[in-house]
């Protein structure tokens, strides 16, 4: 049974979905297993992308239901236009899919990234949705602006490198690339270099997997060389050197940064300096819900 308290942390692992608080013992959620790579809120639930598919896990339901067809499949990232199930969009690693629902409440789905001729381009690795109207889908080969409800393609400045990690604060959009650079938009939409990965000792020769900030002026990067940080001048490495597939902070405790390595297990602080790793946790960790996420 999926059951959460309210100041739990949700992680996607490769073996489900685990429920825990930093400092204290993380747990499994059930019987399900299902290689997890997504999660967001869905009502008094998740919404979690799997590689197997898409799937709804009430809180304290003692099942999950299947959300995908046999057309969905290597779910990356999921996004609600509003509290309806067939508002969600899902980015997987063959383009960005819809879902429509039939009499008999069932989602089917359907493509909406055939516009982008090479497969590298529909490999959707990451999402964020701008309005309920305009997306931003990282792929394989840059990021793209999905308008009109995926019936626009068009490119943005990022081009020719991968896109794994969006994130909206209340200054506008971030995004990280393959070669380890970091993008800034305020709309979302004109984007401008804003640096590139690197300590006072060199340059990090690293992908960035996922983003997150504290909402005091630091930004935190998980890359495939482990987790480096920036208040705004410099960034400097923290953590193990692993490669961290997930990374965030719970805005009620900003102290408090918690990333999950895949592989590497789930790792978390309170002071930015000293990491802790949760030894029950399962071994890859590829997305994590702070509690004000959650809720």
């Amino acid at each position: 049974m999926a059951e959460w308290d309210n100041g739990d942390w949700l992680a996607a692992t490769q073996s489900g979905l685990w429920l825990g608080r930093p400092g204290a013992m993380w747990r499994g959620s059930g019987p399900y297993e299902h290689s997890l790579n997504s999660l967001t809120r869905f009502a008094d639930g998740i919404v979690a992308g799997a590689d197997g598919g898409l799937w709804l896990i009430t809180r304290g339901g003692p099942r999950w239901r299947q959300l995908h067809d046999e057309v969905l499949t290597l779910v990356e990232a999921v996004s609600m236009t509003s509290d309806e199930l067939q508002s969600l969009v899902v980015a997987t690693g063959y383009g960005v899919h819809l879902p429509t629902v039939t009499e008999q409440d069932v989602l089917c789905w359907s493509n909406c990234s055939e516009a982008l001729s090479a497969p590298s381009a529909r490999y959707s690795t990451a999402l964020h949705l701008l309005d309920s109207e305009t997306w931003l889908v990282g792929t394989e080969t840059g990021l793209f602006v999905c308008a009109e409800h995926g019936h626009r393609w068009s490119a943005t400045s990022i081009a020719q490198v991968a896109v794994r990690a969006l994130l909206s604060t209340d200054e506008g959009v971030w995004a990280g690339t393959d070669n380890g650079d970091i993008w800034f938009a305020a709309d979302g939409l004109a984007w401008q270099h804003h640096s590139r990965l690197a300590t006072a000792e060199s340059a990090l020769n690293e992908s960035v997997l996922a983003l997150a900030t504290n909402h005091h002026g630091t930004l935190l990067a998980g890359t495939t060389g482990g987790i480096v940080v920036s208040d705004g001048d410099r960034w400097r490495s923290t953590g193990p050197t692993l490669p961290m597939a997930a990374v965030a902070v719970d805005t009620r405790s900003p102290s408090t940064w918690v990333a999950g390595a895949s592989p590497g297990g789930l790792w978390w602080t309170e002071d930015g300096d000293a990491w802790q790793q949760a030894a029950e946790a399962p071994k890859s960790i590829r997305h994590l819900l702070p509690p004000d996420q959650v809720q």
